[in-house]
This record gives structure tokens, sequence and C-alpha cells, in this order.
């Protein structure tokens, strides 16, 4: 018998959760130019917060606009997260679009979470490029990787991603519910 096993993958829409944010980030830390403190981004390490030099420079170098998620485009974006999974073999616990972020609890993948971030934030990319008529940034670079190796783990991510605030479209068992929360 197999040891349980799913990823919790988190990433962000472009320009929304930048470096430097209040609300907390792993981002590098610019402490003069050329001079950054490293990511944190390790379990129990606390998030670096309201960084108002690396904010501005996060803002400045902005590449395109800011995405925020509309419900019809957090839809795509759900239909497009079953698609990819089904078409390798993987299953989604559970999801949550929100608009300025994405959360996916999902089985049945290999053991390398970058991977499989990149493979969804990917086909999701393309697929509301498509909607949206043109290509453009819709996610920002990276995202969190959390491997969950027991029951418990397993239950406590999806219970988090269950509970989240303003959920535009959630995935359960493989079917996409709508909320107006």
């Amino acid at each position: 018998m197999e040891a349980p096993f799913a990823l919790l993958e988190t990433w962000t829409t472009y320009g929304t959760w930048p470096p430097g944010d209040a609300r907390g980030y792993v981002g590098h830390t610019i402490q003069a130019p050329g001079v950054w403190e490293g990511r944190e981004n390790a379990p129990d390490t606390p998030y670096a917060a309201d960084h108002e030099r690396t904010r501005a420079i996060a803002a400045s170098s902005l590449k395109d606009t800011t995405v925020w998620l509309m419900p019809e485009q957090a839809e795509v974006v759900a239909h497009e997260l079953i698609d990819s999974s089904h078409r390798r073999g993987w299953s989604i616990g559970c999801a949550a679009i929100m608009a300025n972020h994405v959360h996916v609890v999902i089985f049945d993948t290999p053991p390398d979470g970058p991977t499989v971030r990149r493979i969804l934030k990917g086909t999701t990319q393309a697929a509301l490029s498509k909607y949206h008529g043109s290509p453009r940034r819709w996610w920002t670079a990276g995202g969190s990787d959390r491997y969950k190796n027991d029951d418990s783990a397993i239950e406590t991510a999806l219970r988090y991603v269950e509970n989240q605030r303003g959920i535009l479209v959630e995935i359960r068992d493989g079917a996409i519910f709508h909320r107006k929360s």
C-alpha cells in the first residue's frame, strides 16, 4: 500500500501580491540598489512583510497590467485545471480560484511540485489567453509547492482550501461550483 501523498499548489495573479506587500511575502527583500536578502519560503519561517522599497521596485518592474480574475475567467481556470489534470491521470481533491490567487490540492502526480505547478499555470495561462482573445501575463512567476505526506496533512490542506475567503469558483470531487461569497 502506497503512503498518502498530495500537493498543495498555490500561485498568484500577475501584479496583485508583490514582494514588499504588507500582507506578507516570500520574495527577495531589496535593502539597497543591488543588495537583497534571499527568499524565506520554508515551513514555519515567518513571512517578510511591508517593505516599502521592495514594493516600489516590484511595482516599477511590472511589464503588464495587474490581473484580478472575474468569475467567468475563474471558471475558465477551473475547467482547464480539470482537463489538464485528467489528461495526465491526476485528480484534484479541491481547488479554489479567487480574484488574486489559486490553491489546488492535487493527487496522483509525480512528487515534483515545481513541475506540477508549472504545468497547471501554463495550461491555464494558455486557456485564459485564448478566452481573452490575445496573449497576456495572467500569473506571477513562481508560487508555492507544499508536499502533504500523511492523511492528517492532506485533510488539513483540503480544509484550508475549502475555507478560503473570496472564492469565485471551486472544484470539489471533479465538479465546478460557483460561490457568491
